[in-house]
């Protein structure tokens, strides 16, 4: 064959390889979208992957599907998103859970950087310490400080769940302070809210969604926040930061895709989801689930996927934890 009906050759050969990708993006997408929730329905991560299908439909121009994959602390669904199709018609929603997992759970071999593309940041909600409004321990946080020096490891705290987000803001308060609390886990909020209010544990770390209501009826106060600065829906209360104590950390939501999923479909969603996030119905149904609207680019969302992975190793190596 000769050169110049070689290169020809090629061209064709190259523009029936990578033509119907083009095509394929450009048409996206053409059937309805699986939307992962790794946990069950009515948790929180159900609530807003729910909401954010809702409303992110109406800008993607197809349905958007949630399909329920709860087990293993979210694993097994993130783990199914990893697995997924690259090809933009399974998504999914990733909390700070899929950052810890590999660090703690053994048999997780996935990684945030390495096997999902982010789509967008859904939300944040401030993650504060909450007490009986009116109890022994409705001071402010220096004072709760100071008692739990004066005696050491016994004032209790009630964490949903063993190094979830607000296990490790516990942990990092605990450094932060200077202090050691009595950690007792619950499988969730549902479980140590009634704890809390019967007196049998003191306080418990948890994000606004699990103590909204109540601290807007005053049956809770919270003595602080783990936002840069102070929540906006709840401007009377202060940040750890006021107090001296770099505790940053509230927890979010992510839409992810598996890794591999083509640019043009991943800025196509981050559109769609960007105008979703903005309605107002959506901002007042997270406002109700007790968290922040707060869209952010691909880019911004792995920034802070990346800076909470340094404060969760820092707590990983301080505990030398090990994968279980």
């Amino acid at each position: 064959m000769r050169p110049k009906m070689a290169f020809v050759t090629f061209l064709v050969m190259a523009g029936a390889c990578f033509a119907p990708i083009e095509g394929w993006a450009a048409d996206y997408p053409t059937r309805e979208i699986e939307f992962i929730a790794a946990f069950a329905p009515g948790s929180n991560t159900d609530n807003f992957a729910r909401l954010s299908a809702k409303y992110g439909e109406k800008y993607v121009g197809k349905p958007i599907v949630v399909v329920n994959k709860p087990g293993g602390g979210g694993s097994r669904g993130f783990i199914a998103l990893a697995n997924a199709k690259p090809d933009g018609y399974t998504i999914g929603l990733i909390s700070q859970s899929a950052i810890a997992h590999p660090y703690l759970l053994k048999g997780i071999t996935f990684h945030y950087k390495k096997n999902f593309r982010l789509v967008a940041q859904i939300d944040y909600s401030a993650q504060g310490v909450a007490v009986v409004k009116g109890g022994p321990y409705d001071v402010p946080l220096k004072e709760l400080v100071k008692k739990a020096k004066e005696k050491p490891e016994t004032i209790k705290v009630g964490i949903g769940g063993t190094w979830t987000a607000q296990d490790f803001a516990r942990a990092i308060f605990e450094e932060e302070a200077g202090v050691k609390f009595v950690m007792v886990p619950f499988p969730g909020a549902a479980e140590v809210i009634p704890q809390v209010l019967g007196g049998h544990i003191d306080f418990f770390i948890g994000p606004a969604a699990e103590w909204t209501a109540l601290y807007k009826a005053g049956k809770f106060s919270v003595l602080a926040v783990s936002t840069e600065e102070r929540d906006p829906r709840f401007p009377n209360i202060p940040t750890f930061k006021e107090f001296g104590y770099d505790v940053a950390l509230p927890s979010y939501h992510w839409v992810a895709a598996p890794a591999g999923t083509p640019d043009a479909i991943i800025n196509f969603l981050a559109e769609a989801f960007k105008k979703a996030f903005a309605e107002q119905g959506f901002k007042e149904t997270a406002d109700n689930l007790g968290a922040t609207a707060a869209w952010a680019s691909p880019e911004d969302s792995l920034k802070t996927m990346e800076r909470i992975e340094q404060l969760y190793l820092r707590v990983i190596k301080k505990y030398d934890l090990k994968p279980q």
